[in-house]
């Protein structure tokens, strides 16, 4: 535990209920209410406000003389348990406009300043963003809350009317502009501390994507086209530098979320290999599906692609800062969009051995590999 300096987070209201009971906190699951027919928990915890530990001791025993050192303990781990202590520290406040992050991030870590090192590092990373269509614009909007220190956003195509209902960055006259330039122009509006670099490119090869990633912590996956191939494009490319890439898609009613860390987690292609392994229908169906060349209309919902972009920008934050653990690695992280529910399908592997990509295989041992061009 190893507090000196105690205190409740101040996110939490602390208040009575009646002579014998209070509680700390006011939302379901991260509420606590507690007994106190005698009063000393209620007046030690009025006591963490940060002063030192030894005075809020001596304080207390000035009242109750029978409180020991070791009752001190038990209700500060007790507390500490439920996530509701911290370790007081003056420190420098980063931009006031990420406090609000900050305060989020209390609610998982056990110092003010562990929160504060978090927005820093937040604001200290270089993200490169690929896409910026229904799922890519919207993201970009939710990092300009998190304000990371470099941005590199690509993506090739001119904003269009049917883009409108869900890429909610763009407005009616920039219909025929390039999404980048307006993408540009839209951002720094939002965030101008932020330095954002535009780039008009296709991404076709795995060496269009090598080519961005210098300098890069992350990378947000949120180009789609062509199915499947595109993922296995970034996928190889960030192998290969070892910069990790969180990969985000919609399919109708269904969005899901995937990470990859290089050398650590199982890749695109290791999942793959997993399909291939435990589905015996996968490559059948994966061949059927690229024989009939689908082009379905765009299904494309604000409110729900909205709930998936969150999604993606969280698990980038969590990776790059361990706030808190990340939902999506080695698995797929599937939110429906007509509940409002979401889990986790079963993990994959990292197929060292076997993997063309992240491992010691060949592309020629497996089948699957050989329909992606097909």
């Amino acid at each position: 535990m190893g507090y000196s300096r105690p205190r409740i987070k101040n996110i939490y209201p602390v208040y009575k209920l009646d002579k014998n009971r209070f509680r700390i906190g006011a939302q379901m699951n991260i509420t606590r209410e507690f007994e106190d027919p005698t009063g000393q928990l209620w007046d030690f915890v009025k006591r963490l406000d940060g002063r030192e530990l030894p005075l809020i001791e001596a304080d207390l025993q000035a009242i109750y003389p029978e409180v020991t050192h070791d009752d001190i303990v038990f209700a500060l781990e007790l507390l500490d348990k439920e996530g509701f202590i911290e370790e007081y520290q003056d420190v420098n406040l980063v931009e006031e406009r990420y406090m609000s992050n900050v305060n989020y991030f209390r609610r998982y870590l056990g110092s003010y300043d562990e929160s504060l090192t978090v927005q820093r590092k937040l604001n200290e990373s270089s993200i490169l963003l690929l896409g910026l269509g229904g799922g890519g614009s919207n993201i970009l909007s939710l990092l300009a809350g998190i304000g990371s220190k470099k941005l590199t956003i690509v993506d090739y195509d001119k904003v269009e009317s049917s883009n409108l209902g869900r890429q909610l960055l763009y407005k009616e006259d920039d219909i025929g502009k390039l999404k980048t330039e307006t993408a540009l122009r839209e951002f720094q509006k939002m965030n101008s501390s932020v330095s954002i670099n535009a780039i008009t490119k296709k991404i076709t090869s795995v060496s269009d994507v090598v080519e961005l990633l210098d300098g890069i912590d992350l990378v947000i996956c949120a180009i789609d086209e062509p199915p499947f191939v595109a993922q296995r494009i970034v996928n190889e490319a960030i192998v290969k530098v070892g910069v990790p890439c969180v990969f985000g898609g919609s399919q109708v009613s269904r969005g899901r979320v995937y990470s990859v860390i290089p050398k650590k987690t199982g890749c695109f292609d290791c999942l793959n290999i997993h399909y291939t392994k435990t589905s015996p229908n996968f490559i059948d169906q994966f061949i059927g599906f690229q024989k009939i060349k689908f082009d379905p209309p765009t299904i494309a919902y604000a409110p729900a692609i909205l709930q998936l972009c969150s999604a993606i920008v969280d698990e980038s934050v969590r990776l790059l800062t361990k706030y808190t653990e990340p939902m999506s690695l080695s698995t797929q992280f599937e939110i429906n969009y007509e509940t409002g529910a979401s889990f986790c399908h079963k993990p994959w592997p990292r197929y060292e051995d076997e993997c063309p990509t992240c491992g010691k295989g060949t592309v020629s041992e497996w089948e699957i590999f050989n329909h992606y061009n097909s």
